[in-house]
Order: C-alpha cells, then sequence, then structure tokens
C-alpha cells in the first residue's frame, strides 16, 4: 500500500505537507504542484484532502476559501459531505496563502491568473471535471472559474452573489448604497503597501487574527505585513482582471450621517482615495451554464446579500439555481446548530441533484 501511494504521489506532482495543521482523523495533508500555465511548476499549494473512500470515478469537490480565511474552514463540511455521500474533497490554501505558492508581485495575483490556478490544481490532482464550493473572495473567483462549465459540475457560492450583480450594487445607476457603505474598505486594501501603512493597521487587525500560525506549525510563525499583503492582493487582481466594481468614497461626514461608525472611523483613518468615484467592472463574468446554490448570511454585516440586489444572482445562471438565507453572519461555515445543519444539507442536495 505504500508503495502504491508513493508512485501515485509521484504521478500527481503531490507530496506530504507536514507544515500544515489538522491532518489527521480522517484529514490527509498534501502538497500539489501544478505544471500549467499559471504556476508552471513554480508554486506548491498546501492542501487538506478527505477521501470519501466511495467510487473511485466519483466527481470530487474542490473547495476555495475567501479573506483572510485558510483551507482548514472547511474541514467539518468536507467531512460531512464524507459521511452523507462518500464525495472525496479537496481544499488548498491559495495563492498568497500557501508559503510555497505566494510570488512577490502584485500582478501575479491577477484573477485571471487565480483562476487557471484553480483549474490546474483540480487537474494536477487527476480531475478533469469537479464540482466547486467558494467562500468571500474565494466565492467571487469561483464564479469565474464556474464559467469553464464543461469541467465544472456544480457550484456553491457562499456569500457574495455572482460578481456582474455584486459589481452593480458597488457602481452604477442601480448601485446600492448601504452596500457601497459597507465596502468603502475596498479602497483602503487596494492601495500600494496597505497591509503595512498606518502602522501595520490591517495587518494588525486581520493579519494576526488570522496567522499563518494557525494553520501551520512552527515552521511558519515568522508571519508579518509582507505575508499577508499577498492575500490584501486579492483585491487589487479582482480589479485589476475588471472582474469586480470597487464603490465611490464617502467622506467621514457622510458616513457619521448614515450611522456607519465603524467605516467612518475607517475612513478618517486612511482618508480619501485619489479616485473617488469608484472603480467600474470591465470585464464582465456572464451567465452560468452549470447548477448553482447561493447562500447568504442574513446577518452577514459586509455582504447585504438579503438585499434585493443580491436576489438578481437567479437570472445569471441558466441551469438548475438553488438559494439560501440562513441566520448567519458572515461565514456560513460556521454558524453553528439548526442553520448549520441548513447550510451542509443544502450543498449535498446542490451536488446531489447536479
Amino acid at each position: 500500500m505504500k508503495a502504491t501511494l508513493l508512485c501515485t504521489s509521484l504521478l500527481l506532482n503531490l507530496a506530504p505537507a507536514s507544515a500544515l495543521k489538522q491532518c489527521d482523523d480522517g484529514v490527509v495533508c498534501i502538497q500539489v504542484t501544478p505544471s500549467g500555465t499559471s504556476s508552471g511548476g513554480a508554486n506548491t499549494f498546501d492542501c487538506h484532502k478527505v477521501e470519501g473512500g466511495g467510487d473511485a470515478n466519483e466527481i470530487p469537490v474542490l473547495f476555495l476559501h475567501g479573506f483572510p480565511e485558510w483551507s482548514g474552514m472547511y474541514i467539518p463540511l468536507m467531512k460531512f459531505l464524507k459521511e452523507k455521500g462518500g464525495l472525496t474533497s479537496y481544499a488548498c490554501d491559495q495563492r498568497g496563502y500557501s508559503p510555497t505558492a505566494s510570488p512577490e508581485n502584485v500582478e501575479d495575483y491577477n484573477y485571471n491568473v487565480l483562476k487557471q490556478d484553480v483549474l490546474d490544481i483540480a487537474t494536477e490532482l487527476g480531475h478533469e471535471q469537479f464540482h466547486l464550493v467558494g467562500h468571500d473572495h474565494g466565492a467571487v473567483l469561483g464564479w469565474t472559474v464556474a464559467q469553464e462549465s464543461d469541467r465544472i459540475l456544480s457550484y456553491t457560492a457562499m456569500s457574495i452573489p455572482h460578481p456582474d450583480v455584486f459589481s452593480g450594487a458597488l457602481y452604477g445607476p442601480n448601485a446600492d448604497k448601504a452596500q457601497q457603505m459597507a465596502s468603502q474598505y475596498f479602497d483602503m486594501f487596494t492601495r500600494e503597501n496597505s497591509a503595512s501603512i498606518n502602522g501595520n493597521f490591517w495587518y494588525m487587525s486581520l493579519g494576526l487574527t488570522s496567522g499563518r500560525w494557525k494553520e501551520y506549525d512552527d515552521k511558519y510563525t515568522d508571519y508579518g505585513p509582507s505575508d499577508f499583503q499577498k492575500a490584501l492582493w486579492w483585491y487589487n487582481g479582482a480589479q485589476s482582471a475588471g472582474k469586480m466594481a470597487g464603490p465611490p468614497a464617502f467622506t467621514t461626514t457622510e458616513l457619521m450621517k448614515e450611522g456607519q461608525y465603524s467605516v467612518a472611523f475607517l475612513r478618517g483613518l486612511f482618508g480619501m482615495p485619489d479616485e473617488v468615484d469608484g472603480v467600474e467592472q470591465t470585464s464582465k463574468v456572464g451567465k452560468i451554464d452549470v447548477p448553482v446554490l447561493y447562500v447568504c448570511g442574513k446577518n452577514d454585516p459586509a455582504i447585504l446579500c438579503d438585499n434585493e440586489y443580491a436576489y438578481n444572482t437567479e437570472n445569471y445562471v441558466t441551469k438548475d439555481y438553488l438559494h439560501l438565507v440562513v441566520e448567519c453572519q458572515h461565514d456560513v461555515t460556521s454558524c453553528g446548530g439548526d442553520e448549520q445543519d441548513k447550510v451542509n444539507e443544502m450543498v449535498w442536495e446542490r451536488i446531489r441533484t447536479a
């Protein structure tokens, strides 16, 4: 058995990923080095795998984490899908998160490159077709990957509606003012050296709370602003590829009048951007030709996915569409209780019926 596993690992360019945590109780940690166009063998991704134990030809599930999150967030759901349907699943720390897949230039985080990462990883794992699940920025990226309808059998987007719908809420004549105000941090994330300006504010407030030492062993505890910057570059990458709009900037006074006190504090700290009118989405994702589930946390303070605009997502899916609203905040993978059961069961239902 060990010899067989070793040969398989060599053929698929896989190796143990001992630095990752949570590599027990049915979870195997591997490293994947895609040889496709985006990585060219230069990037090695750390991944969690849960073996379903079912049919060897079973289509697997690939999970995409968001910002600033890690692949380990999906392990409970991965185990649920194994128990429910014998499904094999993978969740990788993506570009800018895996220590050995973290290029040093902002241009390397363009969404077109990130999309190719996903496809190349699946190919390296030996799967031409797969089900896809994404949360937060992983959901935005997942919508773009789901354009590949010959490879994606179903897509579950968590928290973020279709990018064309979300961008329309951020910029343009039909924008949702509440969502624009909730997304004021966009221009603060995309500034030069955003992780380290204002006394390392974003690194201290977001990077340390999701730091690499929580996902990795002591080998990777040295995690600073320059590392966290690469996670922030996903925002630059989404906008440089034209996939996601940015809202116009509101002044501190305007935000205070609307009761947006925490956002007003950030505006006061970071000031107004050079481009105050916002950023237009220039590359539409368009309609998705695979079955889709969209999961919305009703109490999400950042993505107001229960606002009217988000329900327009249905019009951008040509196949079977499911929409689930739960009493959760932003991370709908860790609601707990009955609401979490609803999410898990609906994810399984989306995959099963697709």
